[in-house]
């Protein structure tokens, strides 16, 4: 049978000018790093298991090697140098010779908790790595602790020529100065137009919206309550965990928080500090019934409900700035709190249908009722179809009731005829052109700048004296100058990100908040209540009852700071890269088991990564 040529969307996708003049120039500093960074990549299956030897410690091991835990543990697993009662079971039922889908049957647990305890097969570490774990790992190598950045990298994006940018800084830098300077005073009123709009909109939906955020199990749409574990397993954790139901946080939201906050929200609420991969998807049903599973729906819904997987994670991730010395607590309590932006071309309608446009111009065979499953057996996307684009807001989302799939989505095309007729206008339509480039440069500075930053970090002795080379200038005045170009180019995109998109009317119940998909962490998202507010200040419920004077006050400070609440926890916090719910079974276990050596070394690990032990009050957890 002949073999199927599989082809990234990123390699049909028309390059912007500064990835076109990469294709034609050496960039040798980025060629060598490039390959210093795959020899340690294939060392690391060597380094691990020698370390291991000298320290006896899976968590020492995977803090030595500047891994995770997981892939430590499965590295071990793979030499034959460390067992645990799981990952016996699970070999002994390969070699069965069961398959990873009955083995999890068996065992009543997720594949993904299978694989936790597998051994790698033959090039199934080191270069070849699934799309996931690829991502995954090149954050993991990015990051050393949240107290040393979280500097996002871009994946496997194409990298930006040293050469052009050099090239293009004369050309750039007097525009770069005309808008930096009009930028501040246009940053200030874009804060009191978001402000403004916050006064006059707020409870058309209602003003405080009451969440239900719960750990479930597995890296899937619709996982169900019990956390996809074996009963026993289950009680453990809930017991280890100190969670009476499940590990779950009750919380408050203004109806105008998009979930670009939200996501800062759930990383504090839950223990993480934002150094993986995430992203926000509906129900499995809901996506299905909204888009029939075909190219033709899901275009419909390209740029209004869902981010067009593309691999941009520079454009993606725009927002983190975390600099070292700066307080996490304090950084993330800004992030989720009001204003509320979002400057994603990719969250953009337009920005998707520009990219849309592209690719389906690319493949001309794809029609309207081309499955989705079709294209996926032709094309290599980059994310998963189901995923939301982050500047939605909480009232555009969560509905008490709701209408047929088929009304929601009429009203949505209904609302974009009228963008389209409104786009038609002769002067708007110029602008969006001159948008347009804008957010090509925006998408090609962003890149840069997130490039150097990495690898800044990555190899900080070398790599800034090269880039200090190369721009005959100051490293630090290298990144001042990418940090201008950054933010005048987003303020030319203003209209593109606040104002050339439609607004949704609310329709889900659920939605899921996916994290690390290495770790594979779930939050199941459920609308508990929606407090809309009166005229004389008061606050009332679904039952048109005025709320209790305790609850009123939360509600007021939610309202006017522009600041969710947590008003309930259960359970501990978790940790990163400690393997998921099964991995952070076994971390409890360790912690309180017999070994004492070894549960102060992973007690201390974790403390690294700002994990306490103790249970936290609800209301100091943001």
């Amino acid at each position: 049978m002949k073999e199927q040529d599989v082809t990234t969307m990123n390699e049909h996708t028309a390059m912007n000018e500064h990835t076109a003049m990469n294709e034609h120039t050496a960039m040798n500093e980025h060629e060598a790093i490039t390959s210093e960074q795959q020899e340690v990549t294939n060392g690391l299956y060597a380094q691990v298991t020698a370390d291991y030897e000298e320290t006896h410690s899976v968590r020492k091991t995977a803090q030595n090697c500047h891994t995770s835990m997981v892939t430590a543990q499965r590295i071990l697993i793979t030499a034959g140098l460390w067992s645990s009662k799981s990952s016996k079971q699970v070999k002994e039922l390969l070699n069965r010779g069961m398959s990873v889908d009955e083995i999890a049957e068996e065992l009543n647990i997720t594949k993904d908790a299978v694989y936790a305890y597998m051994p790698y097969s033959r090039g199934n570490y080191g270069v070849k790595q699934t799309e996931d774990s690829q991502y995954s790992r090149d954050y993991r190598e990015r990051m050393e602790t949240a107290a040393e950045g979280m500097h996002k990298e871009d994946g496997d994006s194409i990298s930006v020529s040293m050469d052009s940018l050099v090239s293009k800084q004369a050309a750039s830098s007097a525009l770069s100065n005309l808008r930096f300077e009009a930028a501040v005073t246009e940053e200030l009123t874009d804060r009191a137009r978001v402000n403004a709009a916050v006064g006059d909109t707020y409870h058309e939906y209602g003003a405080v919206y009451a969440l239900h955020l719960s750990l479930v199990g597995g890296f899937v749409y619709g996982a169900d309550e019990d956390m996809d574990m074996r009963p026993e397993d289950r009680a453990e954790l809930l017991k280890l965990a100190k969670a009476q139901s499940a590990i779950s946080r009750d919380i408050l939201v203004p109806g105008t928080m998009n979930l670009h906050a939200l996501h800062y929200a759930i990383q504090k609420l839950f223990g993480w500090q934002n150094s993986h991969l995430h992203n926000f998807s509906i129900p499995q049903e809901d996506f299905d019934a909204l888009t029939a599973g075909t190219l033709g729906g899901y275009t419909d819904l390209c740029g209004v409900l869902f981010r067009f997987p593309d691999d941009d994670m520079s454009d993606l991730y725009w927002d983190d700035d975390y600099k070292k010395g700066v307080s996490v607590k304090s950084w993330f309590k800004k992030k989720y709190s009001a204003p509320f932006r979002q400057y994603s071309v990719g969250d953009s309608y337009l920005g998707n249908l520009w990219e849309m446009e592209g690719f389906r111009g690319r493949f001309p065979d794809f029609k309207d009722d081309t499955t989705l499953g079709e294209i996926l057996k032709k094309v290599a996307v980059e994310q998963d179809w189901n995923f939301l684009v982050e500047r939605l807001t909480i009232r555009e989302l969560f509905a008490a009731g709701r209408d047929s799939a088929r009304a929601w989505k009429g009203d949505v095309v209904d609302k974009l005829e009228l963008l389209k007729e409104e786009m038609k206008d002769e002067e708007l339509y110029d602008s969006v052109d001159d948008m347009r480039k804008a957010a090509t440069e925006l998408r090609s500075w962003r890149q840069s700048y997130s490039q150097l930053d990495h690898l800044s970090w990555v190899h900080p002795n070398t790599y800034k004296k090269k880039v200090e080379k190369a721009y005959k200038k100051p490293y630090d005045a290298v990144i001042k100058m990418h940090e201008e170009q950054v933010h005048a180019w987003a303020m030319e995109c203003l209209d593109l990100f606040q104002d050339l998109n439609i607004n949704l009317s609310p329709f889900f119940d659920t939605l899921y908040y996916l994290y690390d998909y290495g770790d594979n962490w779930c939050v199941k998202i459920t609308l508990e209540e929606i407090y809309h507010k009166t005229e004389d200040g008061a606050f009332t419920g679904s039952d048109m009852c005025q709320v209790p004077e305790d609850l009123k006050s939360v509600l007021a400070e939610v309202d006017a700071k522009g600041r969710p609440a947590c008003v309930a926890a259960d359970g501990l916090n978790v940790v990163d890269d400690c393997g998921g719910l099964y991995g952070f079974l076994d971390m409890l276990r360790t912690i309180n088991g017999g070994d004492k050596e070894e549960a102060d070394g992973l007690k201390e690990w974790a403390r690294g990564l700002g994990w306490t032990g103790r249970k936290s009050k609800p209301g100091n957890m943001l």
